[in-house]
This record gives C-alpha cells, sequence and structure tokens, in this order.
C-alpha cells in the first residue's frame, strides 16, 4: 500500500477522524503513547485504541510495539511525511486568524549545534518571550544529525556546517568563519613573527572532537603539510578548548567568531586560516511553501543577526591578540 500527497492533503484525510490522525501524528512525533496521552488530555488506553482504529481504517499496521517506546514501521514513516505537511497547513492557517498584535501560535523546531547557538541564543530567548503561546522546540545536535532531521522532516529549521546539502533542501549560508590558534601571553609560540603548522606539533594540541568538520579540516590540513599532531586533547566547543589553553594545558585551534565574546588579556591568538580552508554556518529547511509567518520571522532574526556578525567580522582585518 502506498500513500500520495495529494490524497493525504486533501479528500484522503477529511474522510478520517482528526482525533485518530493527531493521536497518530504526536505518537509518531514523539514515540511515546503518554506524552501523546498528556498533550491531548486523553489516558493512555484511549491514545491507544485510537491507533488501532486508524489502523484498522487503513488496512496496514503503522507501528512496532518495543518496550516503553512505539517504532514506525516503513509505511508508518511514509504516511508520517504525508500527514505531517496536514498539520504543517493546520498551523500555518491558526496563525493565520489567531494573530494577537504581532504574536504568533503554532510549532516550530530547530536543531543546530551547541557552539552555534551562543550567537543566536539571546535574539532566539527574545523572540520565544514575545511569543508565548508559540510552541518552540530547540535541540543542540552535530550538523550531520541536524541535516538527517531537516531531510526527515523531524524539524522544520537547521543550523550548521554542512559539507554538502543535497537537492530538496534549500540553504542560505548564514557565516563565514577560520580557524584561529590560542595560547597563553607567555607561550614560546608567541616569539615567532611566522607560525607554520610544523611548529605546533611539539606541543599538545586541544582541538574539537572526531567527527566536526572543523577537526576534519584541522586534520586534512595537518596530512597535506606532512605534520603530525603528536599529542591531542578533545574537547565538545571552543570555549572549553580556551579554558584549557589558559590552564597551560596546550595550544587550541578553534573558530575565530568563537573569540568575538571572549575577552582574556592573558590569551593571544593567531590567524591561521590560511593553513585551513573557511567553512559555512548555514540555515537548512526543506520546503518554503510550508513555512509559516512564524518561521519566516525566526529566519529573519538568524539572517540580520548573522549580517550583524558578519559586518563585525569584516572590520577587523585580524586578531592579533585577545582583548
Amino acid at each position: 500500500m502506498s500513500f500520495n500527497k495529494s490524497e493525504a492533503g486533501g479528500s484522503f484525510a477529511a474522510q478520517m477522524n482528526l482525533k485518530h490522525l493527531t493521536a497518530f501524528y504526536l505518537v509518531a512525533k514523539h514515540g511515546r503513547l503518554l506524552q501523546a496521552a498528556n498533550h491531548l488530555g486523553l489516558s493512555v488506553p484511549t491514545i491507544s485504541l485510537q491507533i488501532k482504529t486508524l489502523e484498522s481504517e487503513l488496512g496496514v499496521q503503522l507501528f512496532q510495539h518495543r518496550p516503553n517506546k512505539l517504532i514506525l514501521t516503513e509505511l508508518g514513516r511514509v504516511f508520517f511525511k504525508e500527514i505531517k505537511g496536514v498539520f504543517d497547513a493546520l498551523d500555518r492557517a491558526k496563525s493565520a486568524v489567531s494573530m494577537d498584535g504581532e504574536s504568533y501560535t503554532g510549532r516550530i523546531s530547530i536543531s543546530l549545534g551547541s557552539d552555534i547557538a551562543k550567537f543566536f541564543a539571546p535574539q532566539i530567548a527574545t523572540f520565544i518571550r514575545e511569543h508565548a503561546r508559540l510552541s518552540i522546540t530547540l535541540l543542540a545536535r552535530p550538523s550531520t544529525e541536524t541535516l538527517s532531521l531537516v531531510t526527515e522532516g523531524e524539524v522544520d529549521l537547521g543550523v550548521g556546517r554542512f559539507e554538502r546539502i543535497p537537492r530538496g533542501i534549500h540553504g542560505q549560508m548564514l557565516l563565514e568563519y577560520g580557524v584561529c590558534l590560542v595560547f597563553p601571553r607567555n607561550h614560546p609560540l608567541s616569539r615567532l613573527r611566522k607560525l607554520r603548522l610544523n611548529d605546533l606539533t611539539a606541543y599538545r594540541l586541544i582541538v574539537l572532537a572526531r567527527g566536526s568538520a572543523t577537526r576534519k579540516a584541522i586534520d586534512n590540513a595537518f596530512a597535506r603539510s606532512g605534520s603530525e599532531m603528536q599529542s591531542i586533547v578533545e574537547v565538545g566547543n571552543c570555549q572549553s578548548a580556551c579554558d584549557l589553553a589558559r590552564l597551560g594545558l596546550g595550544v587550541a585551534l578553534v573558530h575565530d567568531i568563537c573569540l568575538a565574546t571572549l575577552r582574556d588579556k592573558n590569551l593571544q591568538s593567531v590567524d591561521l586560516t590560511e593553513y585551513f580552508s573557511k567553512t559555512h554556518v548555514s540555515l537548512i529547511y526543506r520546503d518554503a511553501s510550508s513555512l509559516s509567518v512564524a518561521h519566516r520571522a525566526l529566519i529573519k532574526i538568524f539572517t540580520d543577526n548573522a549580517q550583524k556578525e558578519n559586518i563585525l567580522q569584516s572590520t577587523s582585518s585580524s586578531r592579533p591578540s585577545i582583548k
């Protein structure tokens, strides 16, 4: 059995009980009957009965039962992708007619890296406070997982470092950044007029964890130069890397944009962008036509804040030290 988009968005959905579809949608989204029951103010047995009734109407099994969790079957995933468009359209319709001044309603889900989040967190927090009736899910995920979540339609917007954005996904570049070396001011490297990658191999390197786009660029750059990182400490973000460098545990390779909020007279930084290719932070989403007014307002927050950061970057020709 298969489902097509015109059926899911039209008379097909109208023939089905909206309560049953809502129960399916919430269970598919959260993976648990209890969360759907709490959201709808119903009992777990009632939600379970609604799911079974829907499966009977469709003539297919939508879920596989696992301990404390329901997993979508292959046809269940197909049905969820199609029916999600119905609920997205309902959210947009409610938002269009339920505007209270500038207050938005509906749901928005976003996935972005924890180190990226700090650039947008103040604006996102303000947006959430101003639109209390808007339900926002904010996930901190690696870029690879963010891309997968957007591609599968599990989140609306994604922000991350993507080596390749597949067809069908819209991408908009927000930030461009390079790599800096950070070390204490009294470090021997501070006496060198020109730093080469080979100069770093004598010291413990503090780098981002494997799997990140920046770490891949670092590993590739050392491999191309014929140098080998002798001793490394892996960290989750640039702030942690700078903290360890301050404590004298090594020299840190971090994003230059992450130094914008760091003010430490005991640390010095050197731009090493010439050894590492520039990396882009992009905003991605699936279907522009499915974006509500609230989605577009949030996208504008991301782009405006990124533009401001890029202007600050361009006005600073170099960052010889952290002040």
